[in-house]
């Protein structure tokens, strides 16, 4: 292990944590980020995270922080994103032993092995005698790089969802791409703008959706020709199943005020049982024409608005190494082993997850592993913690090796 090559894409929570337990162990490191330290958390750097700061970091990141004269975030607080940001990941990042193997704005294209095609040597520990090749790409130049183990930390946030029936693009979705977010703006100041006195509608059913709901709501307050529609697959009483003694009370009071908001304030139009079948232009007014299919009376109903907030979750970015031996879930497209061991899960509350193991997490490609969000794929029941531990189980195994 003392001369081989360990590759992580991804300078986002898990691949910086991941390099620094790799190079507290004498090992080669390198990082490739294709934008920023933490691209992925400041797109919602506005944004509290549920979860306190005591399950968002490791011990060797904050001893190592400490060690450089940082003062860190109590442990029971609540951060921003920006603010775990510039508290903790940033800083990290910045330690001399990270910052040198760390290359910023470069881009993974893709990932094979040096001397193999993808079919050679199916499931056979044949395949590590050859390291594996990545096709890199900084400021418009390429190169070739090789490596003997590869960290795949990169996340799904920039890979959304589509918007219509059954997850492909409903008719429409693409050609009004500038009116359409799938993330989570600002909404209560840089983004405020673009939807106050306006007519937005939110798709989805999860936190992501609750939080816009939130914010708009709150802009409706202050800008009443606001109007908000929101629209679920969901049925019942309300479009978000709460999570009983929910330990998170950031968590339990955005599902309780976004429930309220759509059951019982007149500030919020919920639609519950509807899926999104078009969206074309309505010239008279500049407005967008979204057809809904209520899935239950098989009936339809046109609404207009201005903006679209798809919280319809998303998926991870796979051609980067769709030349490697990858056992993939075919439902949710994380590693097999453990979207198997997910799926026995009963409890909707991802805070009681641990992570099932490193066995769960290794491929019949040799020494490739998922770790992060990606390794949930498509499920959004992915927490922090979980992913520092996957980070120790899959070291510890490197190790043995």
């Amino acid at each position: 292990m003392k001369h081989s090559q360990i590759t992580i894409l991804g300078a986002g929570p898990i691949g910086i944590e991941a390099a620094l337990a790799c190079l507290e162990r004498g090992w080669n490191v390198t990082i490739y980020e294709r934008g920023n330290v933490g691209e992925n958390l400041q797109k919602w750097g506005h944004v509290r995270l549920f979860s306190p700061f005591q399950l968002n970091h490791s011990p060797r990141g904050a001893r190592k922080l400490r060690e450089s004269g940082r003062t860190l975030p109590d442990e029971e607080a609540l951060l921003l994103s920006d603010e775990y940001i510039n508290e903790y990941l940033k800083p990290l990042s910045e330690i001399p032993e990270i910052a040198e193997v760390l290359e910023t704005q470069t881009t993974v294209r893709h990932i094979s092995r040096d001397m193999q095609l993808k079919g050679d040597h199916i499931g056979s520990e044949q395949r590590a005698d050859s390291p594996f090749r990545l096709l890199l790409e900084s400021e418009g130049i390429e190169k070739y790089v090789t490596a003997d183990f590869v960290l795949d930390c990169t996340g799904t946030f920039g890979n959304h969802n589509w918007l219509g029936r059954g997850g492909i693009p409903c008719l429409g979705e693409r050609k009004f791409a500038d009116r359409i977010r799938y993330d989570l703006p600002d909404l209560l100041n840089k983004d405020r703008q673009n939807y106050s006195g306006l007519a937005t509608l939110v798709v989805g059913s999860g936190y992501s959706a609750a939080t816009n709901i939130v914010s708009l709501a709150s802009l409706r307050q202050e800008a009443p020709s606001t109007t908000l529609y929101w629209v679920t697959r969901k049925t019942g009483d309300a479009p978000l199943t709460p999570i009983p003694e929910d330990a998170l009370p950031e968590r339990k009071q955005l599902t309780q005020r976004a429930n309220q908001l759509a059951s019982q304030s007149s500030d919020v139009n919920w639609i519950g049982g509807a899926v999104v079948d078009s969206i074309l232009a309505e010239p008279e007014s500049n407005q967008l024409k979204v057809t809904l299919v209520m899935t239950r009376e098989n009936t339809t109903r046109t609404i207009l608005v201005d903006r679209i907030l798809a919280n319809v979750g998303f998926h991870p970015e796979r051609s980067i190494y769709e030349e490697l031996q990858i056992h993939e879930c075919y439902a949710s497209h994380g590693p097999m082993k453990l979207a198997a061991a997910l799926m026995g899960e009963s409890s909707a509350d991802c805070l009681t997850q641990a992570s099932p193991g490193a066995s769960t997490l290794i491929n019949p490609e040799p020494n490739f592993f998922i770790l992060g969000s990606k390794s949930y794929g498509r499920s959004s029941r992915f927490l922090l913690k979980v992913g520092l531990e996957q980070v120790d189980q899959i070291v510890d195994l490197i190790a043995k090796k």
